[in-house]
């Protein structure tokens, strides 16, 4: 190839990136939501990994968005049509970035409220419409504010393809986003630690709820109005513990995956709330403290850590071995080993007095 036309290659590739570049300024230069929630962090990377936003800012299908899609509920449309599971990278590489994680940041740029956000984690078309919705809060909402987005759908039970051929519900999906940094080939933010062991407190606290809700399920036809039980209360002065009340309302669930919610008055200070299901006990049992519960978390982190040691005193990954390493989602090639019984033989040495009479011969 001529100097001229190499020339003219690099040049319309310049091009090129001048363009999506400015294509891209244009969709973080938009008018922003009214309302819309702030982004804890880095503004213009969402504190996502560098080299992802780097691929997903250069990708085609996210310029081609730049374009096409303007508002949130055109962002929804395109999920609903395009996110078949929520890695980052496209199945079988590690640098084509999803369509989920191109309309992440679309929908990143365009700002969500906080209506629309739970627009995203309660709809009804599409999981991967209510994934995308917790992968925006995971990555850019203060952490402090997480736990009261999250925790209505830790023991959600819709089912979804996390990715090709693995198959979990939006409750373990939402608890990993909790518990793990490590997310299919990324990482997520890191949790301040003393915030993220308080969330991991709630998460044990969620799960006796959850065992005490299946529990009443099967006498779901006591819970009644007028009911006299045991529920669950506490406040900034009082820890949580067991008080008398009286149901007042029985709130039906809006969603298949929900349970009915309770209206109650305390008998013992007369304040009405509202509980779940999993908050109410005829036969109420001890309540585990708090600090029971953390101390709890934190032997579980260091057997954890003695099992697997800490992430940070790993030797940093070099070329060679990120080259090696498995992606997510990838897909077999054509190619097959051959089996062993195929591979040829290597030709046995002559011995001794073989190699002597062969050398004799070729004389």
């Amino acid at each position: 190839m001529s100097r001229s036309a190499l020339s003219r290659g690099a040049s319309s590739r310049a091009q090129q990136k001048t363009a999506a570049q400015q294509l891209v300024s244009s969709a973080y230069s938009g008018e922003i939501t009214k309302n819309a929630l702030p982004i804890f962090g880095n503004e213009e990377t969402f504190n996502l990994n560098s080299m992802l936003y780097k691929n997903i800012t250069q990708c085609s299908y996210f310029l081609r968005l730049c374009k096409s899609v303007g508002d949130f509920s055109q962002a929804v449309d395109e999920i609903y049509y395009k996110v078949t599971h929520v890695l980052p990278f496209t199945p079988g590489s590690s640098r084509d970035p999803s369509s989920c994680f191109c309309l992440l940041v679309r929908l990143l740029t365009i700002r969500c409220t906080k209506k629309q956000i739970f627009t995203l984690l309660n709809h009804l078309d599409s999981p991967y419409i209510r994934c995308v919705g917790f992968l925006y809060l995971r990555f850019t909402l203060d952490p402090k504010d997480l736990w009261g987005f999250y925790k209505g759908y830790i023991y959600d039970v819709e089912e979804f393809e996390v990715k090709p051929g693995v198959t979990i519900t939006i409750g373990e999906y939402v608890s990993n986003l909790i518990t793990s940094l490590d997310y299919y080939s990324t990482i997520l933010p890191r949790l301040p630690v003393l915030m993220a062991r308080q969330m991991k407190v709630k998460l044990l606290r969620a799960g006796e709820e959850e065992a005490r809700a299946v529990q009443n399920m099967g006498a779901l036809g006591d819970f009644a109005e007028g009911a006299k039980c045991h529920g669950l209360y506490e406040d900034e002065e009082n820890p949580l513990a067991w008080y008398e009340c009286c149901i007042d309302t029985v709130e039906e669930p809006k969603h298949e995956w929900e349970r009915p919610k309770y209206v109650v008055t305390f008998l013992e200070y007369g304040n009405t709330e509202s509980v779940t299901l999993g908050m109410l006990s005829f036969a109420p049992s001890p309540v585990v403290s708090d600090a029971a519960l953390m101390e709890k978390v934190v032997n579980i982190e260091r057997t954890k850590v003695e099992a697997s040691g800490r992430d940070y005193a790993r030797i940093p990954m070099g070329l060679k071995g990120a080259l090696a390493l498995k992606v997510e989602g990838e897909h077999l090639t054509n190619s097959k080993k051959r089996p062993l019984d195929e591979v040829p033989k290597a030709a046995a040495k002559p011995q001794g007095g073989q190699q002597q009479q062969q050398q004799q011969q070729q004389q």
